[in-house]
C-alpha cells in the first residue's frame, strides 16, 4: 500500500540550461550539415551530435515517480509509453542522506549507481544505499524535503542518516 508519493518536476532556472544545450546542439547540427553539403563527413563530429542528444534525451525527457511504500521506495521512469521500475527494499538499505556530495561517497566502495532523476529537476539529489547480490549500490533521486520525512519515518531506527558523517 503506497503511503507517500511524489513526481519529478521541471524548473526554470534547469530548463533554461536545457535550452541552451538544445540551441548549441542546433548550432552544430547546422555547422556539420553545411560540412557535408561541402563535402567533408566528420563522422566524429556526427557521432557527437548523437550522442549528445541521446544524453539530453535521458537526462530531461524521462519523467519520475517516487513510491513509498511500508517496505520499499519505488521508483518508476516514463518516456515515450515505456516505463520501467526500480524497487528498493528497505531491509537491504545500509544508509541514506538526503544531501549528495560526491567526494564523501566515492570513498565507500560503492559499485553501481543508479540515476533516477530528472536533471530538469530543481529539488536536492538525494542518496540511498544498499546491498543488492552482496555490492554495494546506491541509487541517486530527486526528491522534496517532505518526501525525505516520510521516508525517515518509514525507515527502521538501525539506519544511519549520512547527514551525521559530514
Amino acid at each position: 500500500m503506497e503511503k507517500y508519493r511524489e513526481t519529478s518536476e521541471y524548473s526554470k532556472e534547469k530548463l533554461i540550461w536545457m535550452g541552451l544545450a538544445i540551441i548549441a546542439l542546433i548550432v552544430w547540427s547546422v555547422v556539420e550539415i553545411k560540412a557535408i553539403l561541402a563535402g567533408k563527413l566528420n563522422l566524429g563530429g556526427v557521432v557527437y551530435i548523437l550522442l549528445f542528444t541521446g544524453l539530453l534525451i535521458w537526462r530531461y525527457a524521462v519523467s519520475y515517480a517516487y513510491s513509498l511504500t511500508k517496505d520499499e521506495l519505488i521508483i518508476y521512469s516514463k518516456f515515450l509509453g515505456f516505463s520501467k521500475t526500480f524497487v528498493v527494499a528497505f531491509d537491504s538499505v545500509e544508509n541514506y542522506s538526503d544531501q549528495y556530495v560526491k567526494k564523501l561517497f566515492r570513498r565507500t566502495g560503492i559499485s553501481c549507481y543508479n540515476y533516477r532523476y530528472s536533471s530538469g529537476d530543481g529539488k536536492t539529489t538525494r542518496i540511498l544505499l544498499f546491498r543488492c547480490k552482496g555490492k554495494k549500490h546506491a541509487v541517486l533521486f530527486k526528491v522534496s524535503d517532505k518526501f525525505m520525512q516520510e521516508l525517515q519515518k518509514l525507515m527502521p531506527e538501525k539506519y544511519l542518516d549520512m547527514r551525521e558523517c559530514h
